[in-house]
């Protein structure tokens, strides 16, 4: 099966699908962090939270005594910038279509002013 990033709005879009596979990001993430920091963008991965219900469904019983920082929402148009900074290069190339996913949700989500962010499924 393998890992996967999803974008979670902070509240919906009526009409828009937020529906993505993800799986190719999470297999590339790390050639895509360092090519977006060649770029001068933030790192895809740096836009990622999780709260701490989240944490416990994947965590189980092993969540216990961890503490889990606040989640974090972030502003479409900074995700935009890296998601469009990364598309044109080779290093997105493997996971372009889950970059096309990202521009289509992140810019109905900068229309809408609702902010995001990463949650990563395992």
């Amino acid at each position: 099966m393998g890992a996967a990033y999803y974008i979670v709005l902070e509240k919906q879009i009526e009409g828009l699908d937020t529906m993505m596979d993800g799986k190719c990001l999470s297999r590339h993430i790390e050639f895509l962090d360092a090519a977006a920091r060649q770029l001068g963008v933030r790192p895809l991965s740096e836009f990622t939270s999780m709260d701490a219900d989240a944490v416990a469904d994947i965590l189980g019983d092993d969540v216990a005594g961890i503490e889990v920082p606040p989640l974090q929402q972030f502003a479409a148009h900074d995700g935009l910038a890296t998601v469009r900074a990364l598309m044109p290069g080779p290093e997105a190339q493997p996971a372009l279509h889950d970059l096309k996913d990202c521009e289509r949700i992140l810019s109905a989500s900068a229309q809408h002013d609702v902010a995001w962010h990463f949650q990563i499924d395992i």
